[in-house]
Formats: structure tokens, sequence, C-alpha cells
């Protein structure tokens, strides 16, 4: 359910591409320190979006440092480090990864699934020590959609993962606040300036905006998703959300559009410090892009 929410690379400015690169690497880098090296493998596209998104409104600007990776390690490249967006998203990117596993251990993949579970376990264990109400809140909602899937709730499944980003959005909202608005408020104090957030009404409208943004993008994922593996769970008679509907294909099309419409509507109304324009090629080229792809049945490039 992973790697759908991803920038258009024709239309990136060179800097542009530059800088989703940096902050992808550095997301990466942040797992295997935070982490484990090991646990590299997590990073998504989905997940630098997050980082890319939370990096957009913070007041500390990120540190841009030059290092060689695993791959290649005699060739330093850019990338976006020592900041505290990329220690939250690294946590949720390896609890994903773990319930993704999780999940294809009960269906299709269960050596995968049972495998990647278990180099995963006790690094989820540490991450649910460190955000407890996150990870129950997450937990809670795939097992709803699990309960879902095997016909024992009549919710919307797309609601679920779409309650998921929405708390995700407000929580790293709130993560950004609370620590940096300290530091950045004794600043204020002597220098007779305001900070963005430093309205409490101001901060609560960018709160809202941001979960109904991160709502909808979480309904389009699990959409997306959906009607990619639509053809493989009919051959396999799995359980899919649109294969009970007449002509799933276009229901799922005008969902996943009404939900662009929802994400952009929401992200266009807040004021960005810095990557504005990554953003709004990632919601405004990059997600109809890859709907169209998905609907085609062309495969996705790699960024």
């Amino acid at each position: 359910m992973f790697g759908y929410v991803r920038p258009e690379k024709s239309d990136l400015l060179m800097r542009d591409y530059a800088l989703y690169k940096a902050i992808y690497c550095g997301l990466c880098k942040a797992i295997g320190k935070r982490i484990g090296q090991l646990q590299r493998f997590t990073v998504s596209y989905d997940m630098t979006f997050l980082t890319l998104l939370l990096l957009a409104f913070s007041t500390v600007e990120p540190v841009v440092k030059y290092e060689g990776c695993v791959l290649n390690p005699f060739k330093k490249k850019a990338i976006i480090a020592d900041h505290h967006v990329l220690d939250y998203v690294a946590d949720l990117a390896c609890l994903f990864a773990y319930e993704s596993a999780r999940d294809d251990a009960k269906d299709d993949k269960p050596i995968r699934g049972r495998a990647l579970s278990l180099l995963l376990h006790r690094s989820v264990k540490k991450i649910t020590r460190r955000k407890p109400e996150l990870a129950s809140f997450i937990h809670a909602e795939l097992t709803e959609l699990e309960a879902i899937e095997k016909g024992l709730s009549s919710c919307d499944p797309a609601d679920c993962f779409g309650s998921i980003l929405a708390r995700l959005f407000e929580d790293g909202f709130d993560a950004i606040v609370s620590s940096e608005n300290i530091s950045k408020q004794e600043h204020d104090a002597v220098s007779g300036n305001l900070t963005w957030y430093a309205s409490e009404q101001n901060a609560d409208l960018y709160k809202t905006l941001l979960k109904d943004a991160g709502r909808a993008l979480g309904r389009w994922v699990y959409l997306i998703d959906a009607l990619d593996d639509l053809v493989d769970d009919r051959v396999r008679n799995n359980w899919n959300p649109l294969s009970t509907l007449e002509n799933g294909r276009e229901a799922a099309k005008k969902r996943l559009i009404e939900a662009e419409e929802a994400v952009d509507r929401n992200l266009a109304l807040l004021t960005y410090e810095r990557y504005g324009g990554l953003v709004y090629n990632i919601i405004t080229i990059g997600l109809p892009m890859t709907r169209s792809r998905v609907m085609t049945g062309e495969p996705l490039p790699n960024i």
C-alpha cells in the first residue's frame, strides 16, 4: 500500500528533483541511525512526502550534508540531516512497514511477510514505547480495516486509512509546534516578531486543514492500491473493495479525483516556509499521473 504518493519527475525543476532526492536519502539515513541499518528498506515515497510536507512548515532550517550511500559509498550526495522531522517520520516508516508485513503474512505473501515481521519486531517495540498512543491508534484502525475485509464490519475501508493519515498529519504538526515554539517565541520576545504559528487560532486552522488533507490523501492511497490490485485479486479470489461494485474502475476513478481535489484544496490554503513548489508538483501533477498510469496498467517509473 506504499509508493503511490510521488512527484512527476519530468515536470520537476532540477533543484526540486535534487531536493526530493536529498529528503529521500536523508530519511533513509535517519532510519539507519535511529532504528538500524537493515531497517532502511522501510523508506518509501509516501513517507518521503510526509517528511517533505512537515519540513515545509518547520521554522528550523534543514541542514544539508554530503555523505556516501551504502549503495555507492565513494560518491557523496546531498542529504537532509539532523532534523527532528526526520526522526518522527523514521519511526512511522518502520511502524507502517511492520504492519504491512503482518498483513502480507496473513494474505498471499506469507513467507516474505513473516520474515519481515520478525526483522522489524524488536524495532517496533522500541517505537511503540516512544509513541504509544500513535502506535495504538494505527494498530486499532488497521484492525478495523481487517474486520471490514473479513465482512465483520460495514464501514468504508478507505475511511480507516484516511483516519490514520489525518492523525499523522495532525500529530506531525503538533510535533513541529511543540519542539520549535518555545525557542522561537523566546527569540521573538526580543525581536518583537510573531511566528506563523504563534497565534493559537492560526495553529488550529493549520491543523484542521492538514487533518482534512491527510484524510483525503489516506483515502486516495487506499483506493489507488485497491485499483492497482484489482486484476490480481480477482484472479486469486482475494477480497477487494472494488470487486463488489458494478463498475469498480470508474467508481474508483471518480472517488480518486474527488480525493485529489480535496487534498489540493486544503494544502493550497497553507503558507509554506519552503519547498512549496515540490509539494505542488506531487499533489497537482504526481497524484493524477499515478492514477492515470494505474488505470491504464502502465508501470510506475522510478524517481
